[in-house]
């Protein structure tokens, strides 16, 4: 378990923007999951839509960015 999270702590030091990119992703689906589940309803399609594209334009800067960072971390500049 302390090799994680040295590995994790390393992960977060060299790729901040990633990591950050990552926690902001998954608050994203998490939100759109409970929006989806209890209240989609009540939200305007065109709301709906949007917080759905945001949510997918993070998920593919975090894919990009943690790609980068992959390469970074086994030395491959």
């Amino acid at each position: 378990m302390p090799n994680l999270f040295n590995q994790f702590m390393q992960r977060v030091t060299r790729c901040p923007f990633a990591c950050s990119l990552k926690i902001l992703f998954l608050l994203l689906f998490a939100i759109e999951l409970y929006i989806a589940l209890f209240h989609q309803p009540l939200m305007s399609y065109h709301l709906y839509s949007q917080a759905l594209s945001l949510t997918g334009l993070v998920a593919i800067l975090a894919l990009a960015t943690n790609r980068n960072c992959r390469l970074r971390l086994n030395g491959k500049d």
